[in-house]
Order: C-alpha cells, then structure tokens, then sequence
C-alpha cells in the first residue's frame, strides 16, 4: 500500500470514529455538565487537571519511543515490549504516590484525595494498554486502534450515565472511567493475535531499562511540557476565581480542543507510515510537512473564524444560559485551536524524522512560558487573561516549530494558495457577520458553503491536495456508511 493511501486509510478510520463519537460525546457532556453544574463541573475540572498532570509521570515517553523504533523496523524492535510493559507498572506506582501524596501535602479535601486515589488505578491499567497500543501503532493499523477507541468511549458513556442517576458528585464518573478498561485489554491482546503481531516470549532485560528512559526521555519532556502548558491554568484559577468561573472557563476550553478532530486524526495518522518512508526516502517526508500544513489552514482557518463570530450563541445553546460569560473565553480560545492544530503536527514531524529533542525544547519554552504568563496575568484577570495566554503560549511553540522546519526542509509553503485560503476565509466571516441575527442552524451551513465554493473555484488548494483531501472524504463517507448500516 501506498504511503498516501495508507495515511488516508488511517485518518479516514480515525475521523470517522473521532465523527461517530462527536454524536454522542457532546451529548453525554452536556449531560454532564448540566447534572453537575457549573460549580461542582469546575471542581471536577480541576481534579482532572491534577491527575494529568502527574499522569505523564507513569509512562515518561517509553511506549511513544517503542511505537517508532516499531514503524522502523518491525522485526527487531518487538522485543522491547516486554520490558516496555515493566516499566510502565514501574512508573504507575511512582505516579500514583506523587499524585495521591501531592494532594495530601497541598492539603485538598478529603472527597479530592480520594477522587484522586481511584483515578490512579487507571495508571496501572494504561501499563497495559498503553505498550499493547503501540505495537499496532507501529504496523499502521491505526484504523484497528479507532474501533477500539469508539468501543471503549461508549462503554464509558454507558456506564457515566447509569453513575450520575445513582449521585451527582463526579466521584461517580471517576468510578465508571475505570469500566472499560478491562475490555479495552481484551480486545487489543484479541487484535494482536489476530494480526500475528505476537511479541517474543516473556523476557526481562532489567539492564536496558535506564537505557529506555533516556531513548524515552525526549518524547516525555515533550508529554510534560504540553501538559503543563495545556491546563496549569485551571490549577491556578482555582486560587483565584469561584468554582463556577472554572466551569465555565473549562467547557470553553474543551470545546475548542474538540474541533481539532479532523486535524488530529490526520497528524497522527502521518506518524508510523512517515518514519518508516523516512529511512529510505526522506523527501517524501518535507513533501507531506507541507502539503499538511496547508490542508491544516483549510479546516483550522474556517472554524477560528467562524467559531469567534458565534461564540455569543454556541457557548448558551451547548450549555445553558448560566454558561453564557464562557462565549468570550470561547472566542479568544477557538483561535488557539488553529495554532494547537500546527503545533501538533510540528511534534509529530519532529518525531517522525528524528528531531524529538528540538520539540522536547520547543514544547518545554511553551511551558516555561505559560508558567510565567500565568502566573502574572492570572491573579489579576482571571478567565479572560487564561484564554489570552493559551493562545500566546501556542503561537510561540508555531512560530519555533515553523523555524525548525525551515531550517529542515527549506522553502516550501507556496504563499500564493496560503493567501488565497486566507482570504476565502475572510470572506466566509464577513458571510457569518452579515447573517450572524438568523438561526444558527442557517448561518454555519451558508458559511460552509460560500468557504468551500470559494476555496475550490479559485484552487487555494493544489491540485494534489484536493486529491488527498477527496480521497479523505471519500474513506470517511464510506466508513459511516457502513457503521450506520
């Protein structure tokens, strides 16, 4: 199979289960948010934001760094998975009493310490899942990988809806978090055996582990400092705004993290069937950095867009009238969408051709950098200074990665279809401006269709772009299809 057609084949199968889900989940959150309510949801956040915080400590880039020496080279990198798996449980137990010890220390509240304590069995479950996931990462069966993501999110849906009509504290959820890891297991060791993708017989080899966390080490820094990045905001909110200015802050926020579907689907999808293309032909690799990027302007550009235009009317009808002083966070937010769409596919290029180092540096000045903004504008402007630095602190990580990659690959963007995207979608903001008073039921289907009719007169795409991006829509249509068959 083709590279192309194998990256298509992948990001057709994650998008359509990433769409599939996008029909339920925001149901179920909405659900959810509305059965907690904007106080005890903003409490709910900031425990999230706790754990996952430290949840990067129970793997530290291992299984990341397995996954590619996988795509590579198959046959010799199976063996890792053995000792892979041992240092994850390793790491599991370490992360749990960091995460459980640091809320004793910091003096959280009892119901915290022990909604803490349940979300750190999953540590020890993604022992498991994790190393199991990466060996069909590294044979490209990312498509595999998606049906399992579906199953297991209903089953977590399924079972967070029975939780929150026995009580309306999130401990619940974290409890039915825990229900469908077991099968998630059982299936990927099923699909293994299916696929002949068996690792060697059990085999410890304690004295290539030190050597495995500094191979890792690069692809940890990288999980840390997004981390970090990504939500010390909420942790620090919550010294200085009421619980229901975080709930508000966090359904803006996750909201805009969610419409990077699409995007992330094909980024990812980019990063076995690259690294295997790189060892032997490295300019198929500053090809597709390219074409990417465009295509990341073609879906990224539209929803920031318009996303700001209407954030007064999504925020209240998704959540309610009380969530409507999220709709400004949300229109500074939805543009961070955009730069996070480029950053992740900079992290993803950089692993694929070996720079993992320069991303870990890259990803570690955001973070540096979110820190100290933070922690200055924070205190004195809350929700609204937040939103601010989120997009500040991916438009540093966009323009370090951009220069990264210059020096890499050299010229390549093609200015002439990037202005032309551009400005087609100027034009789709002055549609959505013009009609913003009508239905929004009405608007977002007309500013579809004068940005598509706009962007395809003109050709702002190349001609092998569109092709790519046919061949997508094709694959997607045709798997929700047959799923709703």
């Amino acid at each position: 199979m083709s590279t192309a057609r194998t990256i298509v084949r992948n990001t057709a199968f994650m998008f359509a289960a990433q769409i599939a889900l996008r029909v339920v989940n925001p149901i179920f959150n909405i659900y959810v948010i509305r059965e907690l309510g904007d106080a005890e949801f903003g409490q709910y956040s900031v425990l999230l934001t706790w754990v996952t915080i430290f949840s990067v400590l129970g793997d530290m880039g291992v299984a990341q760094y397995m996954s590619r020496e996988i795509s590579r080279d198959r046959e010799n990198a199976m063996h890792l998975f053995w000792d892979i798996t041992a240092l994850r449980f390793i790491l599991a137990v370490i992360a749990s009493a960091v995460t459980i010890g640091g809320a004793i220390l910091l003096q959280y509240d009892s119901v915290f310490i022990l909604a803490t304590a349940i979300y750190c069995a999953s540590y020890f479950f993604q022992a498991i899942i994790v190393p199991l996931s990466s060996i069909i990462t590294g044979y490209e069966r990312l498509d595999s990988l998606s049906v399992v993501a579906v199953v297991a999110q209903l089953i977590y849906i399924g079972a967070g809806i029975v939780a929150l009509q026995l009580g309306t504290s999130y401990i619940w959820l974290l409890v039915a978090s825990l229900v469908n890891l077991p099968l998630a297991i059982a299936i990927l060791v099923w699909l293994i055996r299916r696929y002949k993708y068996n690792p060697p017989p059990f085999k410890l080899n304690p004295g290539s582990w030190w050597r495995l966390i500094r191979a890792g080490f690069p692809f940890g820094i990288n999980q840390i400092s997004l981390t970090v990045a990504y939500r010390f905001d909420t942790l620090l909110l919550n010294s200085f705004v009421a619980s229901q200015v975080i709930g508000w802050y966090n359904s803006a926020y996750n909201f805009s993290r969610s419409l990077t579907t699409l995007m992330a689907a094909f980024s990812f999808a980019l990063v076995p069937t690259l690294s295997r293309e790189y060892v032997s032909n490295p300019e198929t690799v500053r090809r597709w950095y390219y074409h990417s990027l465009r295509l990341l302007l073609f879906t990224g550009l539209p929803i920031a867009v318009g996303g700001m235009l209407l954030a007064d009317k999504l925020m209240p009808f998704l959540y309610g009238g009380e969530f409507q002083p999220a709709s400004v966070a949300f229109a500074i937010l939805i543009w961070d969408t955009l730069l996070l769409m480029y950053t992740s596919l900079g992290g993803n290029i950089a692993q694929i051709i070996g720079k993992e180092a320069a991303a870990a540096r890259i990803f570690g000045a955001e973070a540096v950098a979110n820190l100290v903004m933070n922690i200055i504008i924070i205190p004195q402007y809350g929700m609204i200074g937040a939103a601010f630095v989120t997009v500040a602190t991916e438009l540093i990580g966009t323009l370090l990665f951009y220069r990264l990659f210059y020096k890499e690959f050299g010229a390549g963007l093609d200015l002439t279809h990037t202005f032309r995207l551009i400005a087609c979608a100027v034009l789709m903001g002055v549609v959505i401006f013009v009609l913003h008073d009508l239905s929004m039921f009405m608007v977002i289907p007309l500013g579809g269709v004068v940005y598509v009719a706009a962007v395809f007169l003109p050709n702002a795409l190349t001609s092998e772009e569109r092709a790519v991006l046919a061949r997508l829509m094709g694959r997607v249509t045709s798997r929700m299809g047959l799923a709703s068959a």
